[in-house]
């Protein structure tokens, strides 16, 4: 995870290209406006922004990353948004009608963790060799899945973000933020209320994904610490405001 907690946790956005697709742009602005008042579902939604994922344009790809953690694509429902996440919305829109660009850069970072890692994998090795491929197997896992649990939760940055982050991320400061606006003449749309109250599943649901979500991690947890060997990644994403840019 990154220490914004909008910023996709492992973006693959990088300063790839520095053209600015204002047909994508403006195409892809409308598509998450047509989701945000509710004329489209999350499932219609999903397949609109698939087609952007792979943009040459470093705005158009980091949005459509962002935009992922805020429905569900197994589920199909209206939009069902917080008023932070709305006003996050509205940012990204803002981007989008921008000529600024994405510069993401990726940063590894070792820790005892790894080590922990492998030795667990290594206890959990000779056990499976005493005891052979069984279902005691999968019990054998648990203890294992535990300390996984762990790991992943040492492994989360200290934050360090300031305390307006949230507030116009992904734009750097409150400046950018208000020069941006100006530049474009946005207009942000008012928070819906009534999708306050909206939610996508029940929190009775929610508990047994989450409960199966864990069992699951608990039983596979060689998988798990097998991919903690590697060193965590933090992605720290930066707009760069700009008047004018190379425009396709």
């Amino acid at each position: 995870m990154t220490p914004n907690p909008y910023e996709p946790p492992t973006s693959a956005v990088e300063l790839r290209s520095d053209i600015v697709d204002r047909t994508q742009r403006d195409e892809f602005a409308e598509s998450i406006r047509r989701f945000l008042d509710e004329s489209i579902t999350a499932f219609e939604f999903d397949e609109l922004v698939d087609n952007y994922r792979d943009s040459q344009d470093s705005a158009v790809r980091f949005v459509a990353q962002a935009v992922w953690y805020h429905y569900d694509d197994c589920d199909d429902h209206l939009v069902s948004l917080s008023k932070p996440e709305w006003d996050y919305f509205q940012r990204l829109l803002l981007l989008l009608e921008s000529n600024s660009r994405v510069q993401s850069r990726n940063s590894r970072r070792w820790s005892v963790s790894q080590l922990v890692a492998l030795c667990s994998l290594l206890g959990f090795a000779w056990i499976a060799f005493h005891i052979g491929w069984s279902s005691g197997l999968l019990l054998a896992a648990m203890p294992f899945g535990i300390i996984s649990i762990g790991i992943a939760r040492l492994q989360r940055p200290v934050a360090t973000h300031g305390p307006y982050d949230q507030l116009v991320f992904p734009f750097k400061t409150l400046s950018d933020l208000r020069a941006t606006y100006h530049a474009v003449k946005f207009r942000k749309t008012r928070f819906p209320r009534h999708i306050q109250s909206r939610f996508i599943r029940s929190p009775f649901m929610c508990g047994v994904y989450q409960l199966q979500f864990y069992l699951a991690w608990l039983m596979l947890s060689p998988l798990a610490l097998a991919s903690q060997l590697l060193p965590a990644t933090e992605t720290h994403t930066e707009v760069i405001v700009e008047s004018s840019a190379n425009v396709a």
